[in-house]
């Protein structure tokens, strides 16, 4: 009998502590997964539009050729937290690689600011993150839309380059 009531206190237990809610995601990882996927996961993006403001003057919206627009932007949820930049379809110069940069994505704590460090760089027309290189200001992630916004100050000269990227 007191085998029985403390096999049943035992089970009691391990049911209690199941139940116990596990932590809550924090913001970073939420934007993580929206960017590149469950853990161990990747996602891939194409930059769809790109714009560049001067000071308070009009947006001008860049048209972009072929080469830029086909390229793919992969994001990889892993420890090293990865992305990549593949060229798609058309080269800008027959001698690009095929993969155009590479390196490392991060978000702040609180999810507002994108940071990618490319450390694999080709300098190729197609290049994207290895010529802007400014934390980005995340103004909309979602499953299957990224908008990124960077700032940057040259020569007293403020400039907002804005850039949308669609999940294929």
């Amino acid at each position: 009998m007191k085998l029985h009531a403390l096999l049943t206190t035992v089970f009691l237990i391990s049911l209690i502590s199941c139940n116990e809610e596990d932590p809550q995601p924090s913001i970073a990882e939420i934007q993580a997964e929206l960017l590149a996927g469950a853990k161990g996961g990747n996602k891939t993006w194409k930059l769809s539009l790109i714009s560049l403001q001067e000071g308070t003057g009009t947006i001008e919206n860049f048209t972009l050729p072929a080469c830029i627009t086909d390229n793919i932007y992969e994001f990889t949820n892993n420890a090293d937290q990865t992305y990549r930049a593949l060229e798609g379809a058309s080269k800008c110069s027959a001698a690009d690689p095929d993969v155009v940069e590479a390196g490392n994505w991060t978000f702040t704590t609180d999810g507002k600011i994108l940071i990618v460090l490319p450390d694999v760089m080709s300098y190729s027309e197609s290049s994207l993150f290895t010529y802007l290189t400014y934390p980005s200001e995340v103004t909309e992630l979602t499953d299957s839309k990224l908008r990124i916004q960077m700032n940057l100050i040259e020569e007293g000269v403020s400039y907002t380059y804005r850039m949308t990227f669609d999940k294929l």
